[in-house]
């Protein structure tokens, strides 16, 4: 026989712990039908729990992907079908985004706060929806004098090669103050525009970073790329945009201060760098050629 005492002690904890489930496990529900992709609901008002009585901490909306939705475009008195087809559409804080999807015989709509979601969700939510674009995130360098230099995170070594372009071309730059990230898109003619991802999300509402002004341009390494990006604005998304350079020698170098131009590669986890006008070497001065 199973003494009572342990009976009891288990039902407790049996309670205790359907009841922690149940209050953090109430945000999402999801509804599996056989043969049939998983329906679920976000319920924001139960969202976070216990953070909801704090301001002070930002507030992220889950991403969750749906097959084939339906975008509208709503104002206060009717909502109009969106096409996405590019990361401009969605940026603003004034948009009213309905993501629409079928479920059972109805169409169930959930709110698309875009400018609530961490950047990864960003990132996902960019690549499932629209179509014929490439979207990343890149890591930036941020200098004293405002400006910046980014590299495409691409693999687990990125931010070493964040580090290494800057090395080669900002040398003996000491004055770096912070790290950024932007989300860029990119189409298939080399056209890309980053956005700098300047609000942050509270439950009360969106805030603007308190950040450093940008210098006028940022200078982007992606692939064999350098691009300089420049301030632009599309309808109602401001940003950075520039376009890769068709020719072989102007994509792969850059002409950093003092006035020289080099080809830069990596080979062994290692970026090194060769001028195009002298048989030495310049590298960045990790461990090899100086």
């Amino acid at each position: 026989m199973v003494p009572k005492q342990y009976l009891l002690s288990l039902a407790i904890l049996l309670f205790i712990l359907l009841q922690i489930k149940a209050k953090y496990n109430k945000d999402v529900v999801c509804i599996i039908d056989k043969n049939k992709e998983p329906i679920c609901h976000i319920s924001p008002k139960t969202r976070r729990g216990i953070d909801l009585e704090n301001n002070n901490i930002p507030s992220h909306d889950p991403y969750i992907p749906r097959a084939n939705p339906i975008f509208y475009n709503c104002s206060s008195t009717e909502c109009a079908t969106i096409t996405l087809h590019s990361m401009t559409q969605v940026t603003s804080p004034e948009l009213q985004l309905k993501s629409c999807y079928q479920q059972v015989e109805t169409y169930f709509c959930e709110t698309i706060r875009y400018n609530h979601f961490k950047s990864i969700d960003k990132l996902l939510f960019l690549t499932n929806n629209v179509r014929d674009k490439m979207f990343y995130l890149v890591d930036c360098l941020v200098y004293s004098d405002r400006g910046r230099v980014c590299h495409k995170k691409d693999d687990a070594d990125s931010h070493i090669k964040l580090v290494d372009t800057g090395t080669i071309v900002r040398p003996n730059e000491e004055n770096v103050l912070s790290q950024d990230e932007f989300l860029c898109e990119q189409n298939d003619s080399g056209v890309i525009h980053c956005d700098p991802s300047v609000f942050v999300p509270y439950n009360t509402g969106i805030k603007i970073k308190d950040t450093m002004d940008i210098k006028d341009d940022i200078l982007l390494k992606t692939g064999n790329y350098f691009v300089t990006l420049t301030k632009n604005c599309i309808d109602d998304w401001c940003g950075y945009s520039g376009i890769l350079n068709n020719t072989r020698r102007a994509s792969n170098s850059y002409l950093p201060p003092g006035g020289k131009t080099y080809n830069c590669y990596y080979a062994y986890k290692q970026q090194i760098c060769l001028p195009l006008y002298d048989d030495r070497l310049a590298y960045d001065g990790r461990n090899s050629f100086s």
